[in-house]
């Protein structure tokens, strides 16, 4: 998650209060699988690992309606069922270039039913492609923890 040009407007004002202190943001992603299946992993602009589609939530949403909302702003995916895997706490604190620093939690949802074409906004994300789980890019920290979901015997239920 980050707290870019891309960030909901209520983090945009929380920061021009409390400027670059730390804070806890909590957000969703999906592990998607194709007919064959292949995970969709997606690349934001400027990056070079590769991971799930994530996003923070917005004030008073769900983290499921923030994975719907995710899934259509940033690759045009309508999101129909998805069921929560884990949940992420975080891993230390992070700090982004402007130097502001965030703790984020992270709900990772298996999507178990979806529609559309994976097509890259272009203005977060860069590419978006179905990999087989042997053929994966290198990984972001979410694009590890799916491949740990898919090896455990939780996913195959």
């Amino acid at each position: 998650m980050s707290t870019s040009n891309a960030a909901p407007d209520y983090v945009r004002e929380l920061r021009s209060l409390i400027g670059p202190r730390p804070v806890n943001f909590v957000g969703a992603a999906g592990l998607i699988q194709n007919a064959v299946g292949e995970v969709l992993l997606l690349r934001r602009v400027g990056a070079e690992r590769w991971g799930l589609c994530t996003g923070i939530s917005e004030l008073g949403e769900t983290l499921e309606e923030t994975l719907r909302r995710e899934l259509l702003e940033e690759v045009g995916l309508t999101l129909h069922t998805a069921e929560l895997c884990t949940m992420l706490s975080p891993a230390g604190l992070s700090t982004i270039a402007n130097g502001d620093q965030f703790y984020s939690y992270t709900a990772v949802f298996r999507v178990t039913g979806w529609s559309g074409t994976p097509t890259p906004d272009g203005q977060e994300i860069a590419e978006a492609r179905f990999f087989a789980p042997d053929g994966w890019p290198p990984l972001t920290r979410l694009g590890s923890v799916a491949r740990t979901l898919l090896d455990s015997a939780a996913w195959s239920r």
